[in-house]
């Protein structure tokens, strides 16, 4: 059985010996290649005065009117270069929780988001997700350290516009790691989140320093990134908050009914918003993440985790490494289906996290999310750490050394011996068969395990009921009050 207690917290990225290449080099450089095409032909539809005037100056061909920008290869692959390839996710306070990202370290594996709707943990039915949620799922990424951040995964729908504010509060306050907000978007959202992560931190050239907030900006395929969005890459960067680019072509809707050609534009996109985020602000933190969909041709209905899907997000590992620009690569973790344990699950989740690891992904999301990750489920998250926990092993290769070779035991015993009775057997062999939910033996007569979900549910239930991460001080709590006093009378 899994021993539940308490614990501080502490991340674990994976680093495998196992490589894998989706493409060729020849591959890459082709997609790549369309994706410069793209820009400087068809062009981003990019609806904000600055931005335009920011690719103009850098001598993009620019129509103000229709607010079409068409960008040259040497504007794209010139900035490009200006995007550090390592730097740091700070979390809140100890240093430990810091993650390396573009930094061999491995891949950092986070929550996914951001779903509205959230499973009961007394009734166990769909509901509107609620602030309670936010809260009790940062409570679940402190204590567990397969997740190394909190990407948001739900939001305060109670909240309307301060929401995505009230859970900036809600994070910080129940985890010491690294928070990622998707749902922080346009001017005023963005400037009152900047206010709440500086006073965490201790001031704006403290945050700017140690980076404990990091935002991803959706564009809106095909080849358009909004007002909105804009205005965060821009204002985020502006006071060195890593920015994320995430597009999510839908093959044979927002993209064309082809891996490579959603590839090319969704390349296309997220490097427009890294171009114009070392236009406006040279040498500012990017990343960027590329995740194919597509519609059944049947129902028109969108679907997250084909295999054709996750292979193609697989692909989106070299392409990200060929600009030199980090990636938070998807994960569906069974995201698509509507139920917690079912054989849908498992097929998902036999290929994208595993395909992340070995490709080298730096960050991969997904974790807790069921429904096209629409619905959080906390329960669902145990699960995810069985995959992980797998993929650890898989990815880890076998070791190969004197002890692991077991020569001299091997001496000992002879022919017809028994190695049970040894010693090194009693160290070695749990190591094998670690403590799983899926192989929990049960007491219950004709009951050979026990129920998988209750025993997740019961596990996520002790951390929300008994973790606790050391919350901010009063005078933080009593300074993030007044912001958001400000920012609900401001956004109402």
């Amino acid at each position: 059985m899994r021993k539940i207690f308490e614990r501080k917290a502490s991340i674990e990225p994976l680093k495998s010996k196992l490589k894998i290449d989706i493409l060729d080099e020849a591959d890459v450089k082709s997609i790549f290649d369309t994706a410069l095409k793209i820009l400087a032909e068809v062009g981003m539809f990019l609806p904000h005065q600055r931005a335009l005037e920011l690719y103009s100056d850098a001598g993009a061909k620019v129509d103000f009117k229709k607010q079409i920008v068409k960008i040259p290869d040497y504007v794209v692959t010139a900035n490009i270069k200006k995007a550090p390839g390592c730097y740091t996710f700070a979390a809140r306070d100890r240093s430990e929780l810091d993650l390396k990202i573009g930094g061999k370290s491995g891949t950092y594996f986070c929550t996914g988001g951001i779903a509205s709707f959230a499973v009961d943990f007394t009734t166990c039915k769909k509901r509107p997700s609620r602030e309670e949620d936010v809260i009790a799922m940062a409570k679940i990424v402190d204590y567990i350290s397969a997740i190394s951040y909190y990407y948001m995964s739900v939001s305060s729908t109670e909240y309307l516009k301060t929401g995505p504010l009230h859970e900036l509060k809600a994070a910080f306050n129940n985890t010491e790691k690294h928070v990622q907000t998707e749902d922080v978007i346009g001017e005023n959202q963005t400037k009152y989140a900047i206010e709440i992560a500086s006073v965490i931190a201790g001031g704006k050239n403290r945050l700017r320093e140690k980076p404990i907030l990091s935002s991803l900006v959706c564009t809106t395929p095909p080849l358009i990134i909004s007002k909105e969005a804009i205005d965060s890459i821009l204002i985020f960067s502006e006071v060195g908050i890593p920015v994320g680019v995430m597009s999510m072509p839908t093959m044979g809707a927002t993209a064309p009914a082809s891996q490579a050609g959603a590839l090319a534009v969704g390349l296309a996109e997220v490097l427009s918003g890294c171009v114009l985020t070392q236009l406006a602000n040279p040498g500012a933190p990017n990343f960027i993440s590329i995740i194919p969909g597509i519609i059944d041709p049947r129902s028109g209905e969108y679907f997250y985790a084909s295999t054709f899907s996750q292979v193609a997000n697989a692909a989106a590992v070299q392409l990200a490494h060929f600009c030199g620009i980090p990636i938070q690569n998807g994960a569906s973790f069974g995201g698509s289906a509507d139920k917690l344990n079912d054989w849908q699950i498992g097929k998902e989740n036999l290929y994208l996290p595993l395909l992340s690891v070995m490709s080298g992904a730096d960050m991969c999301y997904g974790m807790g999310l069921i429904d096209s990750v629409n619905v959080w489920n906390a329960a669902r998250t145990l699960f995810d750490r069985e995959i992980f926990e797998a993929i650890k092993i898989v990815s880890s290769g076998i070791e190969v050394t004197e002890d692991s070779l077991s020569f001299d035991i091997v001496r000992r015993v002879g022919p017809k011996g028994h190695f049970l009775g040894q010693k090194e057997t009693a160290v070695n062999l749990p190591k094998l068969w670690p403590p799983s939910i899926v192989l929990e033996r049960s007491k219950q007569s004709g009951e050979k395990y026990k129920d998988p979900v209750m025993i997740s549910w019961d596990e996520v239930k002790w951390i929300i009921e008994n973790h606790r991460a050391p919350k901010l001080d009063d005078r933080v709590q009593a300074e993030i009050t007044k912001i958001l006093k400000v920012a609900e009378e401001k956004l109402a």
